[in-house]
Order: structure tokens, then sequence, then C-alpha cells
């Protein structure tokens, strides 16, 4: 997200809170700050550790991660705490979140890849199928199939073997809620049902003219609109893979009836729309700037309200668009990964099991804002109870009901797609069966060329 001086306030505070988005969505940054680091990172390329070279006595284990910075400090705390226990030393390199993904690229195809990346799930899947990341040790794999949440693992898994340790779970079927909107609406308390999020949502959206003036409910961000869409289809008794799990199935009768139903939103129900969402005023800084009375989002978007200074919002679980069992999709999130290449890898996975470590990760996930990987903690009152999570304790007990969204190849292609087909859609540019025959098609020819490159 880019900020320029002198637009609005909205935007000079929000510029102001970028850092803070960050190390809790880990994907957004100010242009000057990915410049200044993006400069840092070109001239340190020449330092980079040849890691088929590295020695295991001696050298220091290289990490790799992006500079959300309650990411970074939390790291480097676990680093510098690691290193006292053990006199290993974490050697940790800081990028933006573009930057750093082509620096994997680049890294990975010269062979001077670091010890370990902290990455992101939607970057992981071409290195998993062309064999370039470590298998997780047999001891800690046992761990992960017993003992995390099945929708932060299972991105990371492939013929039975793990290629990464998840340190989050990414969650963003969440609806915040102004409870005096839902008051006068007869809701007491968060709305239950969605056919009360939709009664909310009518009763408050307002229009002078063609123009928004007031959101009934906010969800079209980079995000939602395509786990929405995926998330509606496993509401509504469907699957999106086809058998093999290779190519997804969007034409079946419940994508139909998932993907109306978003568009219905826009067309019938008129809860919002799509013009007033830009690359500045995003749907989260537009409820949180009190123009909407319900927002689509996860939790770590509570940082925008805490930025613009406004308290007047709740947070629930996104009830389900049909039947009692709310599934949901979730993409694969943030985790731990070790190049099959490295030298260190004993050392390097034993960093990463001190840092999952129940107290060790209680203490991440406060810092970061982020849902926990391990079972135990989404359990453990020390963090549901903690004063950073008492607003979104009613989302935990739900978890059960994530899936991860499967092997896309590509997620951030597929949320794109979605996203610009369904708004074409609403411009009058496609019908539902023609809009859903391109996402499919354009999404499976993509998965196509990433497997091919594989080969």
């Amino acid at each position: 997200m880019r900020r320029k001086k002198g637009i609005t306030v909205i935007l000079t505070c929000m510029l102001a809170m970028s850092s803070v988005l960050y190390g809790c969505s880990g994907k957004e940054n100010s242009e000057a700050q990915k410049k200044d680091e993006t400069k840092t990172a070109v001239s340190s390329e020449a330092d980079q550790p040849d890691t088929q070279n590295a020695e295991a006595n001696g050298e220091p284990v290289t990490l790799w991660m992006h500079n959300g910075p309650a990411f970074v400090k939390a790291t480097k705390e676990l680093a510098a705490e690691f290193e006292a226990e053990t006199g290993i030393k974490i050697d940790i390199q800081v990028f933006p979140y573009d930057v750093m993904s082509q620096k994997m690229k680049a890294s990975f195809t010269a062979g001077n890849e670091p010890d370990i990346i902290q990455g992101f799930g939607a970057w992981m899947p071409t290195y998993i199928n062309q064999g370039v990341l470590a298998k997780v040790p047999d001891d800690m794999a046992s761990d992960l199939k017993v003992n995390f949440l099945s929708g932060a693992v299972e991105g990371y898994e492939k013929d039975g073997s793990y290629y990464g340790v998840p340190i989050e779970m990414q969650m963003e079927s969440g609806l915040f809620y102004v409870p005096e909107k839902a008051k006068e609406s007869g809701i007491e308390g968060a709305p239950k049902t969605f056919e009360e999020v939709i009664k909310i949502a009518k009763d408050h959206v307002k229009y002078n003219g063609n123009v928004l003036e007031y959101g009934g409910l906010e969800f079209d961000n980079g995000d939602n609109v395509a786990q929405l869409f995926l998330s509606w289809i496993l509401q509504y008794g469907g699957n999106f893979w086809d058998e093999s799990r290779t190519h997804m199935v969007l034409q079946s009768e419940e994508a139909k009836m998932a993907w109306q139903k978003l568009v219905d939103l826009i067309e019938a129900d008129k809860v919002t729309d799509t013009k007033h969402i830009t690359g500045d005023i995003t749907s989260d800084v537009f409820f949180f700037n009190k123009k909407a009375a319900q927002l689509i989002k996860g939790s770590w978007a509570s940082a925008i309200g805490e930025e613009l200074k406004n308290d007047d919002w709740e947070y629930t679980f996104l009830p389900p668009v049909t039947g009692d069992e709310p599934h949901f999709v979730v993409e694969t999130g943030w985790a731990y990964v070790v190049s099959e290449n490295s030298k260190n890898k004993d050392n390097a996975f034993k960093f990463i099991q001190y840092c999952l470590q129940p107290e060790k990760s209680l203490e991440f996930n406060l810092a970061t804002k982020t849902i926990p990987s391990l079972k135990a903690l989404v359990e453990d009152p020390a963090y549901t109870e903690a004063e950073e999570n008492v607003r979104f304790k009613d989302q935990f007990q739900y978890l059960k009901y994530a899936q991860n969204v499967g092997p896309v190849q590509d997620m951030d292609f597929v949320k794109t797609t979605i996203r610009d087909i369904f708004k074409s859609q609403i411009d009058g540019k496609y019908t539902t069966e023609e809009a859903l025959i391109k996402a499919e098609t354009d999404i499976n020819q993509h998965i196509d060329s990433l497997l091919a490159q594989t080969k």
C-alpha cells in the first residue's frame, strides 16, 4: 500500500500506521520504507553466505524474514534467547515483503539461499514441488500431525511429509460491527445468523444517488472476496478441487450459489458497492473511519482501529451463510522452512523447535497479534483471556472448522483473479456462468504453468 504526503488526514494517519499493519498482516508497507530496505537488501547481496559451503560448527544460522516490526522484534528476541542458551547464533536479515519474495526466487536459482526462511504460505508450493526445501525431521513431523491446527499445517504437507513449520494460522472470517447499529436493528449483542448480518447492513447502508455514503457490510478487499466465495462453496456442501486435487472446480452448483450470493450482496441487497474502495481507502480503513456498520476481516485489522482511535466496535465470528457448521477457508500462513542445501540443518531445526515450545509460541503470537498454530494455545486461558484477545475470543471455538485452501500453487494470483472477475461482473461484463468459466480457466492455466516449471 503506497502513501504520498498531503493527500488527506486519513491517509496521512494511515502512513504512520503502515508499519503496525505489517506486523499483523505481514503484507503492507510504505513506499519509502520499501525503497530504503531495498537498498539495504541490494547492498548486502554480495555478502550473502554460500549455504552449500557453510560449516555446521561455528557458522551462524542465516534467517531471512519480512520487515513487519512486530514480527522482527519477536523473532530477534527469540534468537537472542536461543543464542544465550545454546551458543548458536541466528543471523537475521530483514526485507520488505515484495523484495523478499523476489530474492527468494533469485537465491534458490543461484543456490545461495539462507538456512531458514520465515516465509508466507503463498510463496511455498513452488519450492516444495521443486524439492529445494528440507523435510521436517520425523520427531517434529509427528508433532505437527497431532498438536497443530490442520488449517495451519496442511499447506506444508506433500506425499506424507512436511516441508514447513507454521508459526500462526491465517483467519479472515471475522466480523467487526458497531454495537449501536446492531441494537438499532433489534439485535442484542453480536449477529448470530447471516440473515441478521444482512438486516443490520440493509438497515444502515446509505447512498446519495449512486454514491455510497455509509456502508452496511464491507467485504471488498484483497483477501475476503475469494475467501468468502470458497468458504461458501464448502458451506453449501460443495468442494472446489477435482479428484486429483490439481485443478480447481468453480462451476459446480454450489459454486454458482456461493458466487451469486456475493453478487447479490452488491446488486440486490445493495449493502455496499465496489466503487468506493481504492488502493488507499481500503475496506478496513473505511470501516474504522466510522463509515460502515460492519466489516468482514481478520482480527489483526483491529490495529487500524487503534491508529484511527476508533474503539466503537465489537468482533464476532462471521455466521455461516447456510447451515449450522461455519466451515471456512484459510490460506497457508507464516512458517519456518529450511533449505535442502543447508549445511546447518540440525542447528536450523533446533532453533525452530525452540521457537515452537508452547511458552515461546505464546509470547510470539501475543506480540504479533496472530492466531497460534498450536492447538493447545487456542484453548489456553493464557492466550484466550489475555488482554490483547478478550474482544476476539469468540472466534477461537470455530477454528476447528478451518480448511486449508489446498494446493493452489499461487494464492495471491487466485485472490486477485477472483476479485477482478467479481468486480467485472458487477460492472456488467459477465454473467455468473461466464464469470465462473473465466475464473476456473484462468486459475487452472496458471496452476499448470507453475507445475510445468517444476518438471
